[in-house]
């Protein structure tokens, strides 16, 4: 069967990753990326950069051969398409993957649903159209782990709503979303994948964005952070954007097994590692590489006392302190992503996630070279 997938969120971490995997897939012909720009030029020259950044080994031939980038927009009726493209898109995808999203946790509400929700319906509306009057064959929507909100213990794949309240605007409208598309399960070939913290490439650290676990590692590194909230034996779920796109066109676009299905693309109880092995290995690399003579560590104390300090500070430190609230849910909240599906989808395949202490040194590596991101804006 020819395939022709359709990709939003082609500039992101996950899309942009799934891109070479699908380029190098022989059933797939054509892989059509909607893409946001003022106009069709600049569309194309965020998805070239993109490629050159992620990954470079691509050749240009291919590109030209098997993709086609169409400028448009999730939060607008029809995708922002013309009405006549918008149908004869219906009737030639037979692969739908929505990965665009706003990953800001701290948007306003408003806008933060405007993306995540209303950008999920009407790409779902798109699959809808495709149903009844092409050759769809499947939807792939990307979830987190996350909209597991404040829930502790071992959190499972078949669990959606359990009454949990949200860290952030984030969670709460990737929630409301999953709910919105797991409804259409019934009329819609669906499959949900929830990825935990994504970080770079495990082989070669490169990521396109720094977010999540970068910004309190930065912080770290530049000697600003001397305590955190919570236990040092908390469970951190982290996994390299490498094995994310794996499991994703493994699962979704080798076979149609995962239809209806929720897939955690996540370490799991067998390579889980803790806040505090975390922070004591950047501790490590980063003592290494700037020749601290006395290694410094981190220090964790209980939320509620690390509060108290927090309202105590001043300044300089209170801005800090304040940079840090964001994460401080990620690093209190004590859950097991159980991956039951996950690893009886990827058993035959040799897809696995990598343990954290394999890939650190290259994650941070790439930090390093590229000065957290900016030496990659400014190259742009």
């Amino acid at each position: 069967m020819n395939k022709v997938v359709f990709l939003t969120g082609a500039t992101g971490l996950v899309g942009g990753n799934l891109i070479p995997r699908i380029l190098k897939d022989p059933s797939i012909t054509r892989l059509i990326l909607l893409v946001r720009g003022n106009s069709d030029i600049e569309a194309e020259k965020r998805v070239h950069e993109m490629i050159k950044s992620l990954s470079p080994e691509i050749d240009q031939s291919q590109i030209e051969k098997h993709i086609q980038v169409v400028r448009g927009d999730i939060t607008l009726d029809r995708l922002g398409f013309l009405e006549s493209f918008y149908n004869r898109l219906a009737t030639e995808v037979t692969h739908i993957i929505h990965s665009a999203a706003t990953v800001q946790f701290q948007l306003p509400l408003e806008c933060a649903r405007l993306v995540n929700y209303t950008g999920t319906r009407n790409v779902m509306t798109l699959a809808q159209h495709a149903q009844q009057n092409g050759r769809l064959k499947g939807v792939a929507y990307i979830s987190t782990a996350y909209i597991s909100g404040d829930r502790t213990g071992r959190i499972l794949e078949t669990e959606l709503d359990c009454s949990q309240k949200f860290a952030n605007t984030y969670e709460r409208t990737k929630f409301e979303s999953e709910k919105l598309v797991w409804q259409l399960t019934s009329e819609l070939p669906i499959t949900i994948f929830r990825p935990s913290i994504i970080v770079g490439d495990s082989k070669t650290g490169r990521t396109s964005v720094f977010n999540v676990l970068y910004p309190p590692l930065k912080l770290i590194s530049h000697k600003l952070v001397r305590i955190l909230p919570g236990s040092r034996y908390t469970p951190l779920d982290v996994v390299p954007v490498d094995f994310v796109a794996d499991a994703i066109h493994s699962i979704f676009l080798k076979t149609d097994e995962g239809i209806g299905k929720i897939y955690h693309l996540t370490a799991g109880g067998e390579n889980s590692i803790t806040t505090g092995e975390v922070i004591d290995l950047a501790m490590d690399y980063f003592n290494t590489i700037q020749k601290t003579e006395h290694s410094q560590r981190i220090r964790f104390m209980p939320l509620e006392q690390y509060l108290e300090v927090k309202q105590s500070l001043q300044g300089h430190a209170r801005r800090v302190w304040q940079a840090m609230e964001t994460y401080e849910p990620y690093l209190c909240v004590n859950r097991l992503f159980d991956n039951a599906n996950t690893r009886s989808a990827l058993e035959r395949t040799g897809i696995t996630a990598p343990v954290f202490e394999e890939y650190y040194q290259t994650i941070l590596q790439y930090c390093n070279q590229t000065d957290w991101g900016k030496r990659l804006k400014r190259a742009a």
